[in-house]
């Protein structure tokens, strides 16, 4: 009995230490979010981003779910372009602190975007999305085609596709990222020893999902419209476009890939073979040359930036 009840006591005290600690957790990844960004008024509505870096602007449009941190974070851990590009990281519609209201649909999303670009007097950006972000970034470089240097689309989404909805409740998925996330980076090391920043990238991808409760607005809004994007006139697409995704990956099939590359006259398409969806952790390095390579090869013939007028 006196051992039943000391083994309840260390029971109670394990959880109560585990609840603690997750709180603080959680409570210092959102401070640190509210001091990682920017919230401005644009012609389109209030539009949260975060800027890293200078040089040719990179407008980076994050997946599903996501945020600014997202993208940012990856480019930090990552190193991406080693300081050569100015790379712009906002919050998508339902996302963090971008409100909804900002843009429901893809092409209210990439108006936003170009708003964006106004306030901060930026004329032209290459424009990437990445997985969720693909359809914004598709309708920036239809919409905006004088604005739009080059368009790169990593695993993204470019035809109607199901989503599934959200399995649990969201403070269960921030304590279950909370839980498992060493044993999730610890096998992302074992993936590639000699990698020295995978680690990190998978740390900083892990801690950009919480908290999930305020990216659920943008996650539902994305399900609604990413059922309806079948008929897009691609073929109008006119800028430069690098085409990237993986073999194996399972969440955005190649045939979105495919479907970009043969409607859009001049596209490069490269192929990871064997690369799930998790290609932005295990394949940064070659996301990361490829994208340099690409903008390297149309920088020459666009001037990366200057004034909107």
């Amino acid at each position: 009995m006196i051992l039943a009840h000391l083994f309840a006591l260390l029971g109670g005290a394990t959880v109560l230490v585990t609840g603690i600690r997750f709180a603080a957790w959680r409570a210092d990844i959102h401070r640190r979010l509210l001091r990682g960004s920017t919230v401005i008024q644009t012609a389109r509505g209030a539009a949260e981003y975060a800027e890293l870096g200078s040089g040719p602007v990179v407008l980076l449009l994050h997946g599903t779910p996501g945020g600014y941190d997202q993208t940012l974070r990856m480019i930090e851990a990552s190193g991406a372009m080693d300081g050569k590009a100015r790379f712009l990281c906002p919050s998508r519609p339902g996302y963090l602190r971008t409100p909804l209201a900002s843009g429901r649909s893809p092409a209210a999303q990439a108006d936003l975007c170009a708003a964006l670009l106004d306030v901060l007097d930026i004329d032209r950006a290459f424009v990437v999305g990445a997985s969720g972000g693909g359809p914004a970034a598709v309708q920036f470089a239809l919409r905006f085609p004088g604005r739009c240097n080059g368009l790169i689309l990593e695993a993204a989404v470019t035809q109607s596709i199901a989503v599934r909805k959200f399995p649990i409740p969201t403070i269960l998925a921030d304590l279950l990222v909370y839980l498992f996330r060493n044993f999730a980076i610890a096998k992302a090391r074992a993936s590639a020893p000699d990698d020295p920043v995978l680690a990190q990238i998978a740390r900083g991808v892990l801690e950009t999902v919480v908290p999930v409760g305020p990216r659920m607005a943008g996650f539902d809004n994305d399900r609604a419209a990413f059922s309806q994007l079948d008929g897009w006139p691609l073929e109008q697409i006119t800028c430069p476009a690098l085409i990237v995704y993986g073999t194996a990956d399972t969440d955005v099939p190649a045939a979105h890939a495919l479907h970009a590359h043969a409607a859009i006259a001049g596209s490069r398409l490269v192929a990871i073979a064997g690369a799930d969806h998790n290609l932005f952790v295990t394949e940064h390095a070659r996301l990361n040359h490829a994208i340099a390579e690409f903008m390297a090869g149309v920088l020459p013939a666009h001037p990366p930036e200057a004034s909107h007028t």
